[in-house]
């Protein structure tokens, strides 16, 4: 009898060592994926950030910054040399079609893309969303495409990045990726305000 009642005490607290340790293990690979997923997105924002705040640097006050507005994709100039003899850069970024990326196991990925004076285009990093809302001086929302580009003073822009593996499968075989959210409201420029 005590054989048998060591034997099932055993057995149960293997059981519970092995589940505690799976539960550990999903647990590290669960903060593990959202610190990648993290580390993408600030790559991605600081990229992103530090450019839209520069738009229309360096242009004539009569030259709109913005040449193009759409909700996921945007063209403006902008100008870092003081040189007045220096043509301006035209800079464009917009998100890729999820199609081009599937190298990965996440059907949302695509990359976002930049691309300066209608050269090479530059693939800033992987996103699964990237979009755009243009506001007036008065705050009014601009609908996209944006016909009038110079009567944009603000803008909205969110990004998402989202682990390129599954994170889990729930009971019904949905796939979950960890997932990140960066979203910039009211991104001024200051040479937006002219």
């Amino acid at each position: 009898m005590d054989i048998m009642m060591a034997s099932v005490f055993g057995g149960v607290i293997t059981m519970i060592t092995i589940n505690a340790n799976l539960v550990i293990r999903e647990a590290w690979a669960g903060f593990n994926s959202q610190l990648m997923v993290q580390q993408m997105l600030i790559s991605n924002a600081q990229i992103v950030e530090s450019e839209f705040r520069n738009m229309g640097c360096g242009l004539d006050v009569t030259v709109p910054a913005v040449t193009m507005a759409r909700d996921t994709c945007i063209e403006f100039r902008m100008s870092l040399r003081p040189d007045p003899q220096y043509t301006p850069s035209t800079i464009k970024y917009y998100s890729g079609a999820a199609s081009e990326l599937t190298s990965t196991d996440n059907p949302d990925d695509r990359f976002l893309y930049r691309q300066q004076d209608g050269g090479a285009l530059e693939r800033v990093g992987i996103i699964t969303k990237f979009n755009m809302v243009y506001y007036t001086m008065a705050n009014d929302t601009i609908p996209t495409p944006v016909a009038d580009p110079g009567s944009i003073n603000i803008i909205e822009v969110t990004m998402e990045v989202q682990n390129p593996f599954v994170y889990f499968i729930d009971m019904s075989g949905k796939k979950h990726y960890a997932s990140a959210l960066w979203k910039q409201t009211r991104l001024a420029s200051q040479n937006l305000r002219r």
